[in-house]
């Protein structure tokens, strides 16, 4: 029997195919067949002494049927590995245990059509950011004989890398969409749990609501949950009231993304006001507040000179009454919270902001904001305690929308968790070379 891939490549003995090709031992190669672009190997396993499970005794060879498998590309040709396997009977008559199926981890796992190195492969590649398609173009095969095989060994892959689990004394907790239902184009949330000291996604959730995430939450170990010392959230109500009652040792903190957000979005709303006020129309081109829109909203120690002397000019000609402005200054004001050195001068800032903000002469768009800060008042302050904030979540909420815009879309929600876990929950890759699925 011979083997030529390319005329540099040439195997003359089947021991030289079975360890190029297959490298298991108590397997041997029954024959080799290469037809255009077609390359099948067709493999056995060594019957000896197969003993029944049930009453021990010599088991008997029924018959040998032919199962066909995807393998691992040989030099860029296509590789089918067909398995002759052995159904197996008991001739004892009082046995319970009639026929089996002899079967080997370490070809293919049960109901995966990929041999094993070939699915472990598949699993690297999708994980790391290749769609199905891509993989099993390069395969010769289908779409979901190659999903199907990631799905397993994806899961089996996160199951068994509990490590990743155990790193964080911090997480986030964020909803993403996931899909629209309907024709009235209802929208399906899930929820995004974040290591958001290490940065990787602990887990999604296929719901949003209360008792679903609580209920997760409540099924780690206990130690997981003892070790977890701060919560980050995003002002919803709902994920606040899962960290205090399941995990009510943990401290809140709301993110500053989202803090900061708010005071801009309040200072928007002030100055579309004003300008309706004044001209009686939304802004326009040459309106002051409209060509103002944008340096209001950007940091004060990012103008120069020049911008400052513009935004001050601007608001003389279209805030008259200096509401815009003071919502600008209310909007620093919150920023400096966020640049205080110590948790103290921190807490006196944000006290000091919210009396200002909840006086009756503030713009009434000041005085919601003022009574927000006011609720959340102490998760807001919890920033300065340890620095954590939902943003590490909101980050890996992009690589989880890069996977779904790769996968054109979603139905099966186990499918784009395994897929969101591969990439953004930085498994350990290497326990992938130790699963046995069977």
């Amino acid at each position: 029997m011979s083997l030529q891939t390319r005329s540099t490549f040439v195997l003359t003995h089947p021991s030289e195919i079975l360890q190029a090709l297959v490298g298991l031992k108590d397997v041997r190669v029954l024959h080799y067949k290469r037809e255009g672009p077609q390359v099948e190997l067709m493999i056995e396993q060594v019957v000896d002494d197969i003993r029944c499970p049930s009453c021990a005794g010599h088991a008997q060879v029924k018959e040998r049927p032919v199962v066909a498998y995807v393998d691992l590309p040989v030099y860029g040709t296509a590789m089918k590995l067909s398995w002759k396997k052995h159904r197996l009977r008991c001739p004892n008559p009082t046995c319970a245990r009639r026929t089996w199926v002899l079967s080997d981890h370490r070809i293919a796992a049960k109901n995966c059509l990929l041999t094993t190195r070939a699915a472990k492969w598949a699993t690297v590649q999708v994980g790391g950011g290749r769609t199905v398609s891509e993989v099993a173009a390069e395969l010769d095969c289908d779409w979901h004989t190659v999903n199907d095989a990631v799905v397993t060994y994806g899961k089996a892959l996160l199951e068994a890398d509990r490590k990743r689990l155990n790193k964080t004394t911090a997480i986030g907790l964020d909803e993403t969409s996931f899909r629209r239902l309907g024709s009235r184009g209802y929208t399906a949330y899930a929820t995004t749990v974040a290591d958001v000291e290490n940065h990787q996604i602990i887990d999604i959730l296929p719901s949003r609501k209360y008792t679903d995430v609580a209920g997760w939450i409540d099924k780690q170990p206990e130690a997981w949950k003892q070790r977890i010392a701060f919560g980050a959230l995003d002002m919803s109500d709902t994920y606040a009231a899962v960290y205090s009652v399941i995990l009510p040792k943990a401290r809140q903190v709301v993110d500053a993304f989202h803090a900061i957000s708010l005071a801009n979005r309040a200072l928007d709303d002030v100055r579309r006001r004003v300008q309706v006020q004044q001209l009686g129309h939304r802004g326009r081109r040459d309106d002051p507040l409209y060509r103002a829109r944008r340096v209001l909203l950007r940091g004060e120690e990012k103008l120069d000179t020049e911008a400052t002397e513009r935004l001050a000019s601007l608001l003389e000609l279209g805030d008259p009454n200096a509401e815009v402005a003071v919502a600008y200054r209310i909007k620093e004001r919150l920023r400096d919270f966020y640049r205080a050195r110590d948790a103290f001068e921190a807490r006196q800032i944000l006290a000091e902001l919210l009396r200002h903000c909840l006086k009756r002469a503030m713009p009434p768009e000041i005085q919601r904001l003022g009574k927000t800060i006011r609720r959340w008042f102490d998760k807001i302050c919890n920033y300065h305690l340890a620095k954590v904030s939902n943003g590490p979540t909101e980050a890996l909420n992009n690589l989880v929308k890069r996977i779904k815009r790769i996968g054109f879309g979603f139905r099966n929600f186990e499918n784009y968790r395994i897929r969101a876990l591969l990439y953004a929950g930085k498994p350990n890759w290497r326990v992938l070379s130790s699963i046995v699925v069977r």
